[in-house]
């Protein structure tokens, strides 16, 4: 965990992957009705990763809808109900679901 006192630091103290859950946190509390992430996990620890992955699992079986660009293929399958994939700039898989 961060210190007492890291509410008050300018954010650019924080690590990458601080700065990376924090914008996910700051965006989660908003309460969207859609979110979009880019590679929300790609500078995080593997706990870390874990950490947010169960959160979006938690939201997307609220009802929150995610689209996730992501060049981890098993990350999309763990999340996903629906996952397109593009190659070379062109649709090659037009949404499998999970």
């Amino acid at each position: 965990g961060l210190n007492d006192d890291a509410l008050g630091w300018p954010v650019s103290r924080l690590s990458t992957g601080e700065k990376q859950r924090l914008a996910l946190i700051r965006a989660l509390i908003q309460n969207p009705q859609v979110l979009l992430l880019d590679e929300p996990t790609s500078a995080l620890d593997p706990d870390s990763r874990t950490m947010v992955e169960d959160l979006l699992a938690e939201r997307i079986a609220a009802g929150l809808s995610v689209l996730i660009v992501s060049h981890d293929a098993a990350q999309t399958k763990r999340l996903g109900a629906r996952i397109y994939l593009i190659d070379g700039g062109r649709l090659v898989d037009n949404g499998g679901t999970t």
